[in-house]
């Protein structure tokens, strides 16, 4: 039971911090590409401060969403090594199911939080945020990342829900509690 439980804690610490390099790597990345009103990796360069501030919020938005995607993976993993006698499921499909929740959920996480950045920004007419934040307005880039931190609170839950109901669940067994 202790060698199981140890097998189970090390590989959720791993999906941990396998998921946690992802996100920061490729959350850089996807939003760095899919802006396009400034080149986001020049003016990092430049030392633009509020594109800084304004990638950085992104990037946590994105992790906080994603932490509530990884519940279903860590509970699906949990289960078929806890009881992997119980399992039908091979290895490969649940490394599949996986990599299918992590993936969906990431696409997810980048889509909604860049539709509704857009959507505030065209409610919002007074100035071009992204004028704003190219010329380094720090002020502009705080006021963003606000509205990308309480965004992504809202969104954790749907994404976390939809990539529940959108990719099924294998079915592996029963675990046991108790004697």
């Amino acid at each position: 039971m202790f060698t199981t439980r140890l097998i189970v804690s090390l590989t959720e610490f791993g999906l941990s911090i396998f998921l946690s390099i992802f996100m920061v790597f490729w959350s850089y990345k996807s939003f760095a590409q899919v802006q396009t009103a400034f080149d986001t990796e020049a003016e990092l360069k430049k030392g633009n401060v509020a594109v800084a501030i304004l990638l950085a919020s992104l990037m946590v938005a994105a992790s906080l969403i994603m932490k509530k995607s990884l519940y279903p993976v860590t509970s699906t993993v949990t289960v078929y090594l806890s009881a992997p006698a119980e399992s039908s499921v091979s290895f490969w499909r649940l490394l599949f199911y996986c990599l299918c929740h992590l993936v969906f959920g990431f696409v997810i996480t980048v889509g909604s939080i860049e539709l509704s950045l857009r959507i505030f920004e065209k409610l919002s007419t007074a100035y071009d945020e992204d004028q704003e934040i190219a010329r380094g307005n720090v002020a502009m880039a705080v006021v963003m990342a606000g509205v990308i931190l309480v965004t992504s609170s809202y969104l954790q839950e749907g994404v976390s829900s939809l990539t529940k109901s959108l990719i099924p669940r294998p079915a592996l067994g029963q675990l046991r509690i108790g004697p």
